[in-house]
């Protein structure tokens, strides 16, 4: 009896995941001069026409900006986040490090789930953009 409960038990999660599928986010932190709080810009994928990337922004309408990667691997771990691979791309002098993460959602609605997000027309950081590749 116990291991027929246990069998569909196990039935019972397998047909649960069935109804889930992966979305994927592409987080993209940067700061200048290797100093200060990390900035991040999150792609989504929701802007398939657009240059747009996501901003991160806290209950009072403020860009929020982290004290490491950490805190933002934790910050979106908290919202059903998932880190499967991570890279740097250099940019002049500043490493610009991407962490591609997935959640499992059952529809579109929960991608965004937890998030106070905020459309930047603006490219991630480039050089020359604030003087900062002269040397």
């Amino acid at each position: 009896m116990m291991a027929l409960m246990s069998l569909c038990a196990q039935a019972q999660n397998v047909l649960q995941s069935m109804d889930k599928y992966p979305v994927y986010c592409n987080v993209m932190g940067y700061n200048f001069w290797g100093v200060g709080k990390v900035k991040v810009q999150l792609d989504l994928g929701r802007k398939a026409n657009s240059k747009g990337f996501d901003s991160l922004y806290d209950e009072n309408g403020k860009k929020m900006k982290f004290n490491t990667m950490v805190a933002v691997l934790n910050y979106m771990g908290l919202r059903g986040w998932k880190c499967i691979n991570t890279y740097y791309i250099t940019k002049g002098n500043t490493n610009v490090i991407h962490y591609l993460l997935e959640k499992w959602v059952t529809s579109d609605e929960e991608v965004i789930e937890g998030l106070s997000l905020q459309t930047d027309t603006d490219e991630p950081w480039k050089p020359g953009k604030t003087g900062d590749d002269v040397y």
